[in-house]
């Protein structure tokens, strides 16, 4: 299945747009022990991803892969996450690297819950 040029589009305009405001966030944390910008917006996107998709189901595919695909994985990113745990970890920053997997791991998937709810509710 090839993608074509409006898919491509969709999933590089939510890319850009995502990217610009994770960047934004990181800036407002800036110089923080703790990553709490790779925290907050990966709460932010389980929500919001859990939300869209829940709320929006039929929603048409071009908006998907702009709000989902795009701006939700520019947004969240389990790559930053892993590197950040990874370098608490070894070195030695045992407390740090547990509290960051234990707050983003169970807060995101209790935001994911509470957008998918909140959803369903509206």
């Amino acid at each position: 299945m090839n993608p074509t040029l409006t898919a491509l589009l969709c999933v590089a305009a939510g890319g850009a747009t995502g990217a610009v405001l994770r960047y934004t966030t990181v800036r407002l944390f800036d110089g923080s022990s703790f990553p709490w910008a790779t925290f907050a917006v990966n709460i932010a996107g389980c929500f919001l991803a859990a939300f869209i998709t829940a709320r929006y189901a039929g929603m048409p595919q071009e908006a998907r892969l702009f709000l989902i695909v795009g701006f939700m994985g520019a947004l969240t990113t389990m790559s930053t996450f892993t590197t950040e745990s990874t370098a608490m970890l070894f070195d030695g920053r045992y407390r740090a690297f547990a509290a960051n997997m234990l707050l983003n791991v169970g807060v995101c998937l209790a935001a994911a819950i509470a957008g998918r709810e909140s959803a369903l509710v509206l």
